[in-house]
């Protein structure tokens, strides 16, 4: 009788190992096909799929179990244009940079300057026709909060790991995605505390990142400019 039962288990597992490799491979598959959205649609995200995409990051690995994160769901439009109007308005961080200095000599021909506000030395970007999508160019955006006053060694990779698993959450589900960091120094500038107190954010916390949710608008040329991704032969060695 064990005998047949072990042979039965056995079966079982030969017959659902090609489910399990499938599976495997499809989760790879979302990972290194993952590109960065860069126009979105205006159809709304279900509550359902949002509700995984968060569960995701609350579920993402943090040093010591700290979990220094918030996220702050925005599906307001005009909650995004109000804090998109104060990175037009200068509600930056004091000292922030007013702009970017120029290209130097001999540059790259079809580059563009950075962003202004962006930290001093920031290379320049290729230049693209394309969208590029931004805060209120999306049906829903997550801003990623870090709690500094938490035991974690780096809050801020933590954050990034949470930020990432949502990505990778997004994209499972047939969604478009884009992290941008231009809009946390909006965030985190003179409007600080009241763009927390209207997201229902602890004022000691400091925006770390914005993810941009929605469908990918693939009527849209969201790919001219787009970055070449490295090799593994440049980026990748080992030691065996």
């Amino acid at each position: 009788m064990m005998k047949r039962m072990l042979i039965l288990v056995a079966a079982l597992v030969l017959l659902c190992m090609p489910v399990l490799n499938a599976s495997a491979q499809s989760t790879v598959d979302v990972i290194v096909s993952a590109g960065t959205t860069q126009a979105f649609k205006t159809d709304a995200v279900s509550e359902e799929d949002l509700t995984a995409i968060l569960q995701a990051g609350l579920s993402a690995a943090s040093a010591i179990n700290q979990q220094p994160w918030h996220f702050a769901v925005i599906t307001n439009q005009e909650t995004m244009k109000e804090i998109g109007s104060s990175m037009s308005m200068g509600g930056m961080p004091a000292g922030a940079p007013a702009g970017m200095p120029n290209p130097p000599a001999g540059a790259p021909a079809g580059m563009t300057n950075p962003p202004a506000g962006a930290p001093e030395g920031m290379p320049k970007m290729p230049a693209s026709s394309g969208a590029k999508a931004g805060l209120g160019d999306s049906p829903v955006a997550i801003v990623v909060y870090m709690n500094e006053g938490t035991a974690s060694p780096d809050a801020n990779f933590d954050c990034g790991l949470a930020t990432q698993n949502m990505v990778i959450a997004a994209n499972a589900l047939g969604l478009g995605s884009k992290i941008v960091s231009a809009p946390t120094m909006a965030l985190n500038g003179d409007k600080h505390d009241e763009i927390c107190e209207k997201l229902g954010v602890d004022k000691a916390y400091k925006a770390v990142a914005v993810l941009l949710l929605g469908y990918a608008d693939t009527d849209v040329d969201g790919a001219t400019g787009a970055s070449v991704r490295s090799s593994m032969d440049e980026k990748v060695s080992f030691s065996r």
